[in-house]
Formats: C-alpha cells, structure tokens, sequence
C-alpha cells in the first residue's frame, strides 16, 4: 500500500488537529480563549479542583459568560424541591392525604401514594397523619402533617418529603428512576401546580436563568396535568388558564430591571409515551388546541418518559402522522423536538437507537440526548445534512467527585468533532435532590464541559451558546437576529476579556486584551 502523500497529510492533520488559535475569532477573543485555558491548565495541575468549585477562576469566569438559550428542560427538573415543599408548607390551604392506606410504616413512608392540593377546610383538625388509625383518603392541613412527624417534627418531614420528590445522589442511575416513578411526580405535581406556587415558581425561575446567563426558555410541561386554580378544590377542565398565567408571569417578568433582559419562554408540549393510542391522540388533539388559543406560547411537541420503557416512536408512527395531518388541517405550526437514543452500554441501547433514525423520518428539528448517535457515521452525516440540533446534557448530578462520570463519557465531544450542531441543555438539575435554591444551573453545565474536555475551550462553549439560540424556537422572530446580538462574541471577549484583565498578570503577557497579543 502506498504512503499518503504530503498532501494528503497535510489535509488530514488540518481537518483532525485542533488548532492553538481560531481564524473566525477576533485577535481579543483569541487572547481571551487562550487566557480561560491557561487557567484551566494551572487548576487542573495544581490540583485546586479540590477545593470548592465556585471558588476556581474558571467557574467565576464562566459564571459571567453568556449561554442564550434553554431548549430541553423538563418543568419538574427545574424545581428547587427544597424551595417548593417550603412554599407549600407556607401558602393557605395546602392539604396532603393518603388515598390507599396510612404511612405508619417506613415502607408506606417511602412508597405510599400522597394527594398534595388545596383544600377549603381539612377533613379533620384533630386527626394524625403518622398512625394506623388514619382513615385513608383523609386531607390534614400540610402544616399539621408536617409539625406531627415522628421523626423529628418539621425539620424531619421537610427532608421525609424532599427524599420522596427527588432522587438521591447516590442512585445508581438517576436519568431512568427519575422518570420511571409516578410517586415522585404525583408529589411534586400536587404542590407546584396550584395557581399561586405555579405563579411564584416562574417568577423565581426566570429569574435564577437572567442571572445565570439564559435569556430564553423552552418549558416542557408533561401532559396531562392537574391545574388548579386559587382557592378551587377541583382541576381547570382545560389548560388555558395555566397559559394564561404563563403568559402573564413572563409580561410581569419582563417589565422588571432584570427581567428586560429576558428574550421570553414558551411551552413544548409533551405526551406520556407509554399510554394507548386513544389517549395520545386526544392529548395531542389538546396541543392543538393549546395552539390556537395561544400560539405565541406553544413552540413544538415531544413525548415524555423513559425510552425504554415505553413505546418506541415507530409504535408511534401512527399518532405522529396523525398529529402532523391534524396540524395541517387547523393550519398551525407545532414542529417535533423528538428525544431518541437516551442509553448507552445496556440491553435497552438498541431499542433506543432505532428511534434516532425514526425521529429523522418524522423530521425533527432538535433530537434530545441522542448519546448513541455518534456510533452510526452515516446517521450523523444525515443530521447534519438536514441541520437538525443535538440537546446534549452531559452533567448530571454533584456528587462528590468533581467531575461526574455521566460528564467523562458523555460523546458531546466526539459529535463536535464530526461537526454535529450541539447545545448545552439541562433536564436533572432540580429533580436530582438539588440544593441549588435557584442557583447557576447552567453554569454548572459549562464549566462541567469545559473542565472535563481539553477540546473543549471558550470559543467552543460560545458556539454551543450561540447555536442554542440559532435552534430556539422563536415566535415572529428572526433566530438570526438574536444570534447577531453577540452570544458568541459576548462569551469569547466581554467574558474572556474580563478574565484577561483579571488573571493576565498571572496567565498571560499582562495585556487588557485589546491588541493582537502576536503583535
């Protein structure tokens, strides 16, 4: 066989070696991306990864940096479980019963169904929640309930309840439990879908994302879901009041100082994909409806719950087919944001693979997870042909190991590599028993990706910032447009440029950045 000729070479090393500078970026944000990495070297040699993470230079780096858009985010991921069981505990009314027996057990305790909601009046004043005369069905005001815990009064239901919503840390795989038990729903559903924790929950939300740097949402709301109304007993027979709050709260939010930076949220409606046919056409049916009564806060349409354990999307073909003749028919536009491919290394990989090539076939424009995507070379190219976005949300949860091992072998890299359009996105961070209290949970995400991955630098984390918002879903929009206001710019040389100035003595020639340091 013959040698490659020099040529030959020279192409292959140009196509496959990083290079040290980018010839897109400017001199500044060269210099700053150079900085950021400098950095990151002196922490990772030095061994200060040790040490609490917000305290690295790179976090409080990438801390500032702009990241655009939120396009996956599950509504109960992004719950503070702590802040929520509080706020409940505080808003009148709040009832918890238990419709299918007592909790006096410790296996009731951990496994027994809870009806959280609003009640007018308790059922009973007197009652206790915690023995084995309880009478099943029952509603105690969940301030009693939680005063009369047997183990340790207030303090000790609020971490009993906490255990319940999320998911422990130490959960050997915490992706599928979170989405495989209903009990875990069904708490936090009852507490946050009460009009005025749901109104109090967005506002705080909103919040937490401008201050972390995210200036537009993509809300999953897993239907069909319990709405309730201030001060009413029974569920709203239809969804528009829940929009209509939602698009209340966000005009509220976004007439505050801090809110002006916020681009905006909308809704991607999502299915259970394990029940029948009749009831995913009638839920997807609502979709619609949701549509027209409110188009500007209906972005797309995805199915929810784990892969393997409900029906793969060809099972699904006829529903999809269905929906996407229904929309025709009503003349609205509710695109696909498909997960598929979410497992990796186990019997339910090749389940899940077959449902990356039936979401191309349904024509997605997002495909969520897609971690055995990079193993079918010929799918990737197909992707990127039809210019369809990776969701990718490597981090999962903080367990003591700085870097997680989800983060390690997560194939972002190798996508990148191939030249898959990629955005950051996050699904665990508050259902994964987070103690965040509305902390930078993307951040979190970026600085993750960037510690963890030396292909990985500032002007990569800008362009997956900047592609979450070339991707967003924007109503009456030009995605174009918000993409010129400078994601990447801002990430590579405001951000880096301030850790230049910062760190420079220390990391490089001591420059504000301003010129080309070549020069």
């Amino acid at each position: 066989m013959a040698p490659v000729t020099d040529e030959e070479w020279a192409d292959l090393v140009a196509h496959e070696i990083p290079k040290t500078s980018d010839p897109a970026l400017s001199p500044i944000a060269n210099h700053a991306c150079d900085i950021v990495s400098k950095i990151r070297h002196e922490e990772t040699r030095s061994a200060r990864l040790t040490t609490p993470k917000e305290t690295a230079k790179s976090w409080q780096i990438i801390r500032r940096m702009p990241k655009g858009a939120l396009l996956r985010a599950h509504c109960h991921s992004l719950v503070d479980i702590d802040h929520l069981i509080k706020a409940a505990l505080s808003t009148p009314g709040m009832c918890i019963s238990c419709p299918n027996g007592h909790l006096a057990t410790q296996h009731a305790g951990r496994e027994g169904r809870l009806r959280i909601q609003f009640r007018a009046k308790p059922d009973s004043d007197d009652g206790s929640f915690w023995n084995d005369n309880y009478k099943p069905g029952t509603f105690i005001a969940l301030s009693k309930a939680a005063a009369d815990y047997p183990e340790g009064g207030r303090q000790g239901f609020l971490e009993w309840l906490r255990g319940r919503c999320g998911i422990s840390t130490q959960d050997s795989n915490p992706r599928e439990s979170r989405t495989a038990s209903p009990v875990r729903s069904e708490d936090v559903s009852g507490m946050l879908y009460y009009e005025p924790i749901w109104r109090a929950f967005l506002q705080r939300l909103m919040t937490a994302l401008v201050e972390d740097g995210v200036y537009w949402l993509e809300l999953r709301l897993t239907f069909p879901l319990a709405y309730y109304r201030e001060g009413s007993e029974s569920p709203d027979p239809d969804h528009d009041h829940l929009f209509q709050a939602i698009g209340e709260e966000v005009a509220r939010f976004q007439a505050t100082d801090p809110g002006r930076q916020f681009w905006g949220l909308r809704v991607v409606w999502s299915t259970m994909r394990g029940q029948d046919p009749r009831s995913i056409i009638e839920d997807a049916d609502n979709c619609i409806s949701a549509k027209l009564l409110w188009p500007q806060l209906v972005a797309g349409y995805d199915l929810a719950g784990p892969e393997n354990l409900g029906r793969p999307l060809a099972d699904l073909l006829p529903e999809l087919f269905w929906f996407r003749k229904q929309c025709a028919l009503e003349d609205v536009q509710i695109p696909f944001f498909l997960r598929a491919g979410g497992s990796l290394g186990d019997a339910a990989a090749a389940a899940t693979e077959t449902n990356l090539f039936d979401a191309l076939l349904l024509g997605t424009r997002r495909i969520g997870n897609a971690v055995a995507l990079h193993r079918h070379p010929r799918l990737v190219e197909a992707i990127k042909d039809k210019r369809i976005l990776v969701e990718a949300f490597p981090a999962s949860n903080d367990g003591p190991d700085p870097i997680p091992d989800s983060v390690m072998h997560h194939p972002l890299p190798a996508l990148l590599a191939q030249g898959v359009s990629c955005a950051l996105c996050d699904d665990d961070s508050g259902i994964l028993s987070s103690k965040q209290d509305g902390g930078p949970r993307m951040t979190n995400i970026f600085w993750h990706a960037f510690q963890t991955w030396d292909s990985t630098d500032l002007a990569t984390l800008g362009s997956l910032a900047e592609n979450s918002v070339r991707w967003a879903a924007f109503e009456d929009q030009d995605s174009e447009t918000c993409a010129r206001e400078g994601i990447e710019r801002r990430a590579n040389e405001i951000t880096g440029l301030e850790g230049a100035r910062q760190y420079g003595d220390a990391f490089g020639d001591g420059s504000d950045g301003d010129t080309d340091p070549a020069e």
